[in-house]
């Protein structure tokens, strides 16, 4: 038998690129050649084997596959990785001994021309390692076996992906779904049956609500004093003429009164028997010449208060003493902006500021950011508990790598301005983020957001959340004042820019259907439910 015959009637001579370097030997250079030895190598070969000076065309074209390849540095990662994770894809297996008579009729096939064609059997193999497949890949479609399962694949334009087969992850999600229902249908029914019904969810809140109310009563300070703890509870925003104010009441029952009282600069929002959920200090003055407008549910779970200006048209920077500017704002003072390494906050600033007169922190926990006579904006980062709890080393941002500039600019009206710029970068991922989450961050954007399977992520700024939905109430409260109102990007929507509906149409759902409702209210119709509540609403 010669040699060429004996490479036929191999089959494992015919897999190609066993090794993982078939590219890398054609060219001749090592594994961590450099390019310009890659490029070195390639014309050498090039012209040695051209077809137009005799050489063989087949040969030439892999020496022109292998250049294109190695030559690009992305392709070349690629080929590399591949490579490297598929190391021990392929296993030669040992020929057992014939027994018997077996071997007597190997020897007459052989001598009547017979040979074994791998091409021509009926098994379909594994596309990675050439065994048996056993499974198709649900991402790319590529036939793999039980040990590539186990490994990183890769087929043409299709990037590096762990194999994906169905291992009941629709019949998971399907329950999740039916159960997130039942639980959803199970708590209006108990809402209906009984009016002050508390999920267990809600009863944690009223525990921790209390917990820090009753902290915050000890203070001297107590009515200049922000605290994230109590103030997740409202959201604020303002019209020319008014500042609304949104907020869930947790220890607002239907058979408890819902005390509101504004006198002088200040603010009070109580539910009976419990310790106030608002006793703070108005940053600005109240039109004391116009009545101050409260609605809220029949449950006192949600209200709403309309406080009219003293100076219509005035801008309240912040809604009362002691906060930093826009905290708590549906709008605040600053556009952010997300992506996979850093987070990046503009704020437009007038155009005599230099970059003398700013200064910016970049806490462990809080961005700081101080303009001279113009602004103070301080805000406090989402953190992932669950990855905290997991690390010592657990960071929000890579201080080391943030930084930030000033430039000038134009605004929306075309008039000179400054614009700040505060890039917040992320730490790099973790071992176990490379390893098990395909690198992906488990930051603000990748949580998961409790009582919901398809709402994940949460804004960068844990001042800037909306828990309660209560962006919904003061949207429709804006619109049915001046018929605008401001809609931000709810963080599980990504890629959506904030914007300012000027339509109603153009207002988020939940929005749309409370206008309605207000608007019922106003015709002296009673209606069942405002924002996050139940009940019918009162207007006061």
């Amino acid at each position: 038998m010669t040699k060429g015959q004996t490479k036929q009637l191999d089959p494992w001579g015919q897999v190609e690129d066993i090794d993982g370097n078939a590219l890398y030997r054609v060219l001749d250079v090592g594994l961590k050649a450099k390019s310009e030895e890659i490029k070195k190598a390639y014309r050498s070969l090039a012209r040695q084997h051209h077809p137009d000076k005799g050489g063989d065309s087949a040969l030439f074209g892999q020496i022109q596959h292998a250049y294109e390849v190695l030559s690009d540095s992305k392709r070349r990662q690629v080929y590399d990785t591949w490579a490297k994770e598929l190391q021990y894809r392929y296993v030669r297996p040992t020929t057992g001994a014939a027994l018997g008579g077996e071997d007597i009729l190997l020897d007459e096939f052989e001598s009547l021309g017979m040979q074994c064609d791998p091409a021509t059997q009926l098994v379909v193999t594994c596309e990675v390692c050439r065994r048996p497949a056993t499974k198709q890949c649900w991402t790319c479609s590529m036939h793999i076996c039980e040990f590539c399962t186990l490994k990183r694949h890769w087929k043409d334009g299709v990037p590096l992906h762990w194999p994906l087969i169905n291992s009941d992850h629709m019949h998971e999600r399907l329950a999740k779904r039916d159960l997130e229902k039942k639980r959803i249908d199970d708590a209006k029914r108990m809402a209906l049956e009984d009016p002050n019904h508390r999920s267990e969810r809600e009863l944690q809140d009223i525990r921790a609500f209390k917990d820090v109310a009753y902290e915050i009563l000890k203070r001297d300070d107590r009515h200049t004093v922000y605290d994230l703890r109590t103030a997740r509870f409202y959201m604020w925003t303002q019209t020319p003429m008014t500042v609304f104010l949104a907020c869930r009441v947790p220890t607002g029952y239907s058979d408890r009164e819902l005390v509101f009282e504004c006198s002088g600069s200040m603010l009070l929002i109580q539910s009976e028997d419990s310790p106030p959920l608002i006793e703070r200090r108005l940053a600005y003055g109240v039109d004391a010449s116009r009545a101050i407008e409260t609605i809220r549910t029949a449950d006192n779970r949600v209200c709403a208060i309309a406080i009219p200006k003293s100076e219509p048209g005035q801008q309240w920077k912040r809604i009362f003493e002691g906060d930093s500017d826009g905290i708590r704002c549906m709008h605040p003072p600053y556009e952010l902006f997300e992506t996979e390494d850093d987070a990046m906050v503009q704020i437009e600033l007038p155009f005599w500021i230099d970059a003398e007169d700013v200064r910016v922190e970049f806490g462990a926990t809080v961005l700081s950011v101080e303009v001279r006579n113009t602004m103070v904006v301080q805000r406090m980062y989402w953190r992932n508990r669950e990855e905290e709890a997991k690390r010592r080393d657990y960071r929000v941002i890579d201080q080391e790598e943030c930084c930030w500039s000033i430039e000038e600019d134009t605004d929306a009206k075309g008039e000179r301005c400054k614009v700040l710029t505060v890039s917040l970068a992320r730490p790099e991922p973790t071992e176990e983020e490379i390893q098990w989450k395909k690198g992906t961050r488990q930051d603000n954007r990748t949580a998961q957001r409790p009582g919901s399977m398809h709402e994940r992520g949460y804004r960068f700024f844990a001042d800037d959340e909306d828990d309660y939905n209560l962006e919904e109430v003061l949207q429709a409260l804006c619109f049915a004042e001046v018929g605008e109102a401001y809609v931000p990007p709810k963080p599980w929507h990504r890629g959506e820019d904030p914007r300012w509906a000027k339509e109603e149409w153009a207002l988020p759902p939940g929005a749309r259907s409370l206008l309605q409702k207000l608007r019922a209210m106003t015709d002296g119709k009673q209606i069942e439910s405002f924002g996050g509540g139940s009940g019918e609403a009162k207007e006061e």
